[in-house]
């Protein structure tokens, strides 16, 4: 396989997740991994930049020292890993997230960060996914595992962002001992009489030994439905499609992706 060229996004040091993806991606594929430590500086003050000046100032100054600590401690952890990383930083302030992440994105394979907690975060992971056309492998806060992507589960609703994350995950589904393709509560639709049975055959013509799940909410969200399937498998990776539905639609009614990047105890795989 053709090495992956991944974009691993940080905000912080202590992101450990990110750090223990990096290096079960490395050990089973030897990437390159470009680390991106994204330094937040303090927003311009508005009207009052006469009265606010010096203390900006002192902001910027006492940010900038802060992130060259976490630039150092960041190269640190990256050189204890048996990982080729490089290590970059950008500062940034909220209204620069997109285009600095967007820029950098764009010439990957694959984003790699933490599960967004904060508004820069979530700036960033937003950019990445609409803005990039790449695919984002979303960990957890913490998350401490010894496989990534052994036994993969895919959330399948004939959706385009849904088969788009199906062929951006290739490398991943060839490489699982187990894949489980899951449906919740799947009736016969426009898509064919078995949803889930069209991909299913798809996927077995490329060689892949899938099976094909269609779970029961049972009164459940499809989210929750999803993570006891995921548990019930034991999955180490979700492969879906992210935002089937606008993002102001999910913000104002909830959705399956905003969901379970918020709430996922294992990774995900999304593409848009």
């Amino acid at each position: 396989m053709t090495p992956l060229d991944i974009l691993a996004l940080l905000t912080s040091p202590d992101e450990e997740g990110v750090f223990n993806a990096a290096e079960i991606l490395s050990a089973r594929w030897k990437p390159h991994i470009a680390a991106l430590h994204l330094a937040h500086l303090p927003e311009a003050p508005g009207a009052e930049l006469y009265v606010a000046g010096n203390l900006w100032t002192k902001l910027i100054e006492d940010s900038r020292v802060a992130a060259a600590a976490d630039l150092t401690e960041i190269k640190a952890r990256a050189a204890r890993l048996h990982v080729d990383m490089e290590v970059r930083q950008a500062e940034v302030v909220l209204g620069t997230v997109a285009s600095t992440v967007t820029g950098q994105a764009l010439h990957t394979d694959l984003t790699l960060m933490q599960r967004p907690g904060d508004e820069v975060a979530l700036a960033a992971f937003e950019a990445a996914l609409f803005g990039s056309g790449r695919p984002i492998l979303l960990v957890p806060p913490r998350w401490r595992a010894s496989a990534l992507g052994k036994r993969i589960m895919v959330a399948w609703k004939s959706k385009p962002e849904a088969a788009r994350a199906l062929a951006d995950a290739a490398p991943f589904l060839h490489d699982a001992d187990e894949v489980v393709i899951v449906t919740v509560d799947a009736k016969p639709n426009a898509y064919g009489a078995g949803p889930g049975r069209d991909i299913a055959r798809h996927l077995a013509r490329k060689g892949l030994d899938v099976q094909l799940r269609n779970a029961d909410g049972l009164g459940r969200s499809p989210e929750e439905a999803l993570i006891a399937e995921a548990r019930h498998m034991d999955a180490d990776l979700i492969v879906m499609g992210g935002y089937g539905q606008s993002r102001l639609r999910e913000f104002v009614f909830g959705g399956v992706t905003r969901a379970l990047t918020r709430t996922a105890p294992l990774p995900l795989f999304l593409s848009h």
